[in-house]
């Protein structure tokens, strides 16, 4: 176990090892259309990718668990190791990557990632009322950046997470 600060919350990280005793892999898709009568219809569709991996860690007892929108490439005999993140206080928390030693290869929910990343709503939103509230083109602009700000803030944090993120300490 490992903990993680992430924009002030508190985060134990836990991990299963093992060999990869089977894998299956499928994709949803969700459709969704906006609009009709005089207005234009805007279509809008998302795939996810669901994956199933079964390991076995080195005490002989079997994991499974089923990922949502990592891809991971993995076959029978792989070592793979699946790291999830619990906030303190919860019981039970996101996967958020996923290390194929076999290939050598880290694969990640980077939605898990900014949700955790991602800083109190309050800050922004006090921010645009305030900005608003001054009622100039000006004020319209800063809670327009406010805004970029805090969505760049976010990204960037779960990407230096990626970027650090350190498989020896997994195998």
């Amino acid at each position: 176990m490992k903990t993680l600060m992430a924009s002030g919350k508190e985060y134990t990280l836990y991990h299963t090892t093992g060999k990869v005793l089977s894998s299956s892999k499928n994709l949803s898709t969700t459709v969704s259309a906006t609009g009709g009568g005089n207005t234009p219809v805007n279509m809008r569709s998302t795939t996810t990718v669901h994956d199933q991996i079964f390991l076995m860690d080195n005490t002989g007892k079997e994991h499974s668990f089923q990922l949502q929108d990592f891809d991971v490439a993995c076959r029978e005999g792989n070592e793979v190791t699946v790291v999830w993140a619990v906030q303190k206080g919860k019981k039970a928390g996101d996967y958020i990557a996923a290390t194929n030693h076999t290939t050598n290869q880290n694969f990640f929910n980077i939605g898990a990632l900014r949700r955790m990343y991602r800083p109190t709503w309050l800050i922004p939103i006090a921010l645009t009322v305030v900005f608003l509230y001054m009622g100039s083109g000006t004020s319209i602009l800063l809670a327009f950046a406010t805004w970029i700000v805090f969505i760049a803030y976010t990204i960037s944090k779960a990407n230096s997470f990626k970027k650090e993120f350190n498989t020896g300490m997994y195998s």
